[in-house]
């Protein structure tokens, strides 16, 4: 075998070993990058619901909060409008007893 096959076979060697090598790396960046996108979007197979579906619940919950913020607000403006007309009612009560009883013969 001459010096040049040799060296054909040598830099055969060094490419494939370095082919396997990439197609190592690559592998583990794939594995990699499922394993991102499982965490982000979720991963049907083993249920787990990742960051969007996170999302999602939080979504919901803050549309909750926000309903029964308003029910409150709803809720707290009755009771004001309730002590006011009540507040009216006993102001026009006591103007009408202290005009009645300066009418009214002794």
């Amino acid at each position: 075998m001459s010096s040049l096959e040799h060296s054909y076979k040598d830099e055969l060697k060094s490419m494939d070993n370095r082919l396997i090598e990439m197609e190592d790396k690559i592998d583990l960046i794939d594995t990699k990058l499922t394993q991102v996108v499982d965490a982000i979007l979720g991963n049907p197979l083993t249920k787990t619901g990742g960051f969007m579906h996170d999302i999602e619940i939080i979504k919901l919950q803050i549309g909750e909060l926000e309903r029964k913020q308003l029910k409150y607000e709803e809720f707290k403006k009755k009771i004001t409008w309730a002590i006011v007309v009540i507040v009216a009612i006993g102001a026009i009560i006591q103007y009408v007893t202290s005009i009645y009883s300066n009418i009214k013969p002794n």
